[in-house]
């Protein structure tokens, strides 16, 4: 079955050029041009893969990226955000909205095609061999791709999910910037360093007690001690 793909974005010309290259290389393209239209689509089609540009009518696509993570039905879906002129804001407050990735426009065929394969890939590939990992009673559970702390779930994104995964999987191993970016991310993405900074920022906040357990190190990267 192809995976849909909803791309997101008031330039319709950019739409069509998305949907074009998406559709020849095997996957079932859906577009909006306004947040209204987004939500429509979202729900009805459930597509694997939301394509978002920062600024869209009527609420702004941080908002609607905002909502998608705050909806039990769609948070789990990637997200990757459309910036322009390399916006150094625009990319953070996407990562803080709960953005996957994020590409600055105007984009190749060929980084488009590596990100959403990057994204996707971290679905598809073979699970280890624990499916469960635990802390205490922080619980990871790798089928349904959900944590709980004391029997509650704690939402994640998808990209917040794996660096857990990743950092609990090298339990008391320091780990480097670059390294858990080439890890969470899948490829050697262009993103910044800062990126994991974000995204360890708001593990810390979700887990509670459990966060003080993501120790800093200085200059260098972060460890998991639990």
């Amino acid at each position: 079955m192809k995976k849909k793909i909803l791309v997101v974005d008031d330039d319709v010309q950019l739409c069509q050029l998305a949907s074009d290259i998406l559709e020849e290389h095997g996957y079932q393209a859906l577009t909006a041009n306004n947040t209204d239209e987004g939500f429509k689509k979202l729900y009805e089609a459930r597509p694997d893969l939301i394509i978002l540009d920062v600024w869209l009518p009527s609420i702004g696509g941080l908002e609607f990226c905002r909502q998608v993570r705050l909806d039990e039905q769609t948070r789990h879906i990637p997200i990757i955000m459309l910036t322009v002129q390399d916006k150094e804001m625009d990319k953070v407050m996407g990562l803080e909205m709960g953005a996957d990735d994020y590409m600055t426009k105007p984009f190749g065929q060929r980084e488009l095609l590596a990100r959403i394969k990057a994204l996707f890939r971290r679905f598809d590939r073979a699970m280890p061999e624990a499916k469960l990992l635990r802390s205490g009673d922080l619980l990871i559970d790798m089928d349904m791709h959900v944590v709980k702390v004391k029997n509650r779930s704690v939402p994640m994104t998808p990209k917040e999910f794996d660096l857990l995964v990743t950092l609990i999987q090298n339990h008391r191993k320091a780990m480097n910037r670059q390294n858990l970016l080439t890890s969470v991310w899948g490829y050697d993405a262009p993103a910044t360093t800062g990126t994991i900074d974000v995204h360890i920022r708001h593990l810390r906040r979700k887990l509670g007690s459990h966060g003080k357990k993501i120790k800093t190190i200085l200059g260098f990267g972060y460890r998991f001690d639990g």
